[in-house]
């Protein structure tokens, strides 16, 4: 954080930013963007308080520059004018990109990256897009499908951006206490619930989609998380840990 001599101007408009962000960042017009506003907040307060004195002992985490964020505005735009996309799009598991069609709806962030969440015109189902996976972005002269979308039921189910169809199982985790802390302190879901306090370890419970999101933050734990149900996501973590084994024999 550089160095700054604030003048009495500045020192009022930066609090005046303040003020405005507390007011917004629990809006359901910002949504998950709350904890990055609560960043600037937390960045704001400390120069208010330090009056442009030394700030190196505070060392905030660096967010790199998200990609896509260019196609920010004209998504907006889209959403609001009720208009059908056409996007350039190259999907991570793709070998090229391609053209498709999309009815807008919402636009989530999570994990430092941006996506679009709207209606395929041509599979009439709707999907998750990540803008940095787009190439280009043209408005088409397709009919809007306008839908009485809700951000907060299509994702209640699910960590992450993708909200599979269906009824969620219920997952039972058992965690070692070292670690049992951070699923306490910061809840991966809403249907969070502890089951049970054994002697070294927590037994927890929560009933959400298991994507490749989920996956991947159980895998976070190494030998620290018990996956105890249900029996599928079981074997998948399993055959996660065999691959990774795999890795390091000879």
């Amino acid at each position: 954080m550089p160095h700054k001599n604030y003048t009495p101007e500045e020192l009022h408009n930066l609090k005046e930013a303040v003020a405005l962000l507390e007011k917004y960042k629990f809006s359901l017009i910002f949504g998950d963007i709350a904890g990055a506003l609560q960043k600037v907040i937390d960045v704001i307060e400390i120069s208010l308080g330090n009056d442009g004195g030394k700030t190196d002992f505070v060392a905030p985490e660096k967010v790199p520059h998200i990609k896509g964020s260019e196609y920010l505005a004209p998504i907006i735009e889209a959403v609001r004018k009720q208009q059908v996309l056409r996007l350039y799009y190259h999907p991570f598991y793709e070998d090229k990109p391609y053209f498709t069609e999309v009815h807008p709806y919402l636009l989530k962030e999570y994990e430092n990256r941006w996506y679009m969440v709207g209606l395929n015109d041509f599979k009439r189902q709707t999907r998750t897009y990540s803008l940095d996976r787009i190439r280009d972005i043209q408005v088409s002269d397709v009919n809007y499908i306008a839908k009485d979308f809700n951000a907060e039921s299509y994702f209640k189910h699910t960590i992450g951006v993708i909200s599979p169809p269906g009824t969620p199982p219920r997952i039972v985790v058992e965690v070692q206490k070292t670690q049992a802390q951070y699923m306490i302190t910061r809840p991966w879901h809403e249907s969070q619930n502890i089951e049970e306090e054994k002697e070294d370890s927590i037994v927890f419970s929560l009933r959400v989609h298991p994507t490749y999101e989920l996956v991947s933050l159980l895998l976070s734990f190494g030998k620290d998380l018990r996956v105890l149900s249900p029996d599928s996501l079981r074997e998948r973590i399993r055959d996660h840990v065999n691959a990774m084994t795999g890795y390091y024999t000879e």
